[in-house]
């Protein structure tokens, strides 16, 4: 090799360089200079899919090389150099009973060969770094000595960058393992702390272990899966159809995890979903109990992300775990709370309930643009008729009147006990004409010869579930001041 063949390689050996790619670059223009009239290139040596794929190269063009030409690696002189089928260095590739009849020969042509393996320290052998001219005889034992020595920088560089990749990735995924498991330990801590609907915590910690934007725990809820609880955005409650498109439903029919990368234009998630939390990734973690699911976790990322990584289907998965606990721990606590939200005497929801039923009402209302009617049904004199037969009497109509007025009813209006004789109906998709004739049929079927007054308000599209249930308790005052045992609707 001579004086300046071998300084050059001694410098590129002893270089600094910021990535394997500047190294590639730096060793193919010192041998771009040392043989001006070959091309001389890198190429990756995929064995797992028969793929040679050209990194880069210089003075290729005659050859038609260029970066990311990818051809079958069977069928070229590479393949065999490496396995050592054939020397690195052929001066008549015509005449090589291996390189004579490949592809590679057919189609480039070429004279002279010369090659060598980019090989790791586990002595996998993932490149080569090759040479090739149409003139016999070009290539020597120096040159094939000089290509050695670059190929073992190469492989350094790549080993190199490969190890600092890995070891950030590393480090990434610790960090992410402590911050998952932190927002797991204080997810569990609600579940414990007996304050509340823990489930809140739950999309807290989920939208933090995830580094998501938003987060979502979506229940069953007849037909539709509908929010409990929600972290990073305050929105009305979100409603996903449980029936329709199989891959909208593919998150909340299946026991896997479903992760969207580009959630626009995903039937997954509605435009309108979409376009108040900007999503442009989102994850669908179900939530197992008894083996089917009983619950959905959402995370929406608003920076598109192209996976979840392990440690964070990990964490997931535990959260996920925990939010089945937070579910049964709810239903525990609405089984225990039945009794305060049903009627001793009737067996009717109460005012409580009465009041966190309108709001969801009017949620629903807004999101489906039907109609919304409500009314407050009073007996008449209840006050006489208690003074004239008795309280014990008085119970009994009031439980014989809820009973007979709820005959009347759809399976979707909603009856209360508000306050003595007072009883409130939620008419859902009524317009005020078909209100108010439903309203004068239960009052018609009041028993025992009493009659009953009712005010209907109908929503307004804008107003509060306090203000419209305040307009239909002002009807029914307009009702009994004109007269009683008649319906009155509200302006």
């Amino acid at each position: 090799m001579d004086q300046g063949a071998l300084k050059a390689a001694a410098a590129a050996s002893s270089a600094q360089y910021r990535s394997f790619a500047e190294a590639t670059r730096a060793v193919l223009d010192l041998l771009a200079a040392q043989l001006p009239d070959a091309a001389v290139f890198l190429a990756h040596l995929d064995r797992s899919h028969d793929i040679h794929r050209v990194v880069d190269a210089r003075n290729a063009r005659g050859f038609g090389l260029r970066a990311n030409l990818a051809v079958p690696l069977s069928q070229s002189y590479c393949l065999h150099m490496a396995d050592e089928r054939a020397p690195k260095l052929c001066n008549d590739t015509a005449a090589h009973p291996v390189y004579g009849v490949l592809a590679a020969q057919r189609r480039l042509a070429a004279a002279s060969y010369l090659g060598v393996p980019v090989e790791l320290s586990d002595g996998q052998r993932v490149g080569s770094l090759a040479a090739l001219s149409r003139l016999p005889g070009v290539f020597d034992d120096d040159q094939q000595q000089l290509f050695s020595m670059l190929a073992r920088v190469l492989a350094y560089e790549l080993e190199r960058e490969t190890n600092e990749r890995d070891l950030r990735n590393l480090n990434d995924s610790i960090r992410a393992q402590a911050r998952g498991l932190a927002a797991v330990a204080r997810a569990a801590r609600s579940l414990t702390g007996g304050g509340g609907d823990p489930r809140h915590a739950i999309c807290e910690a989920a939208r933090e272990a995830a580094e998501a934007s938003v987060a979502f725990l979506l229940e069953p809820s007849g037909r539709e899966f509908v929010s409990t609880a929600m972290a990073g955005i305050d929105l009305v409650p979100v409603t996903i159809q449980g029936s329709g498109d199989g891959r909208a439903t593919q998150a909340f029919e299946s026991l896997e995890p479903y992760f969207v990368p580009d959630a626009r234009d995903h039937p997954a998630l509605a435009k309108a979903l979409v376009d108040a939390t900007h999503a442009r990734s989102a994850l669908f973690e179900p939530v197992e109990r008894d083996g089917s699911v009983a619950a959905v976790l959402i995370l929406i990322w608003r920076d598109a992300i192209a996976s979840v990584d392990q440690s964070t289907e990990d964490v997931m998965r535990l959260i996920a775990a925990q939010a089945a606990v937070a579910i049964e721990q709810s239903g525990m606590r609405e089984r225990l709370g039945k009794l305060a939200l049903t009627d001793d005497l009737t067996g009717l929801a109460t005012r409580r309930s009465f009041d966190e039923e309108l709001p969801r009402e009017i949620a629903r209302a807004r999101r489906s643009e039907d109609p919304l009617c409500v009314a407050i049904v009073d007996l008449d004199h209840m006050s006489a008729f208690n003074m004239a037969r008795g309280e014990r009497e008085g119970d009994r109509l009031l439980k014989e009147s809820a009973s007979s007025w709820a005959s009347t009813l759809r399976e979707v209006d909603f009856f209360a006990r508000v306050d003595g004789g007072e009883f409130g109906v939620i008419l859902p998709g009524c317009m005020l004409g078909e209100a108010i004739e439903v309203l004068d049929r239960v009052r018609g079927l009041t028993p025992r010869g009493q009659t009953a007054s009712a005010g209907v308000a109908m929503w307004n599209r804008e107003e509060p579930a306090e203000v419209l249930a305040a307009r239909a308790r002002d009807a029914l005052g307009a009702a009994k001041a004109a007269g009683r045992d008649m319906t009155i609707a509200s302006d």
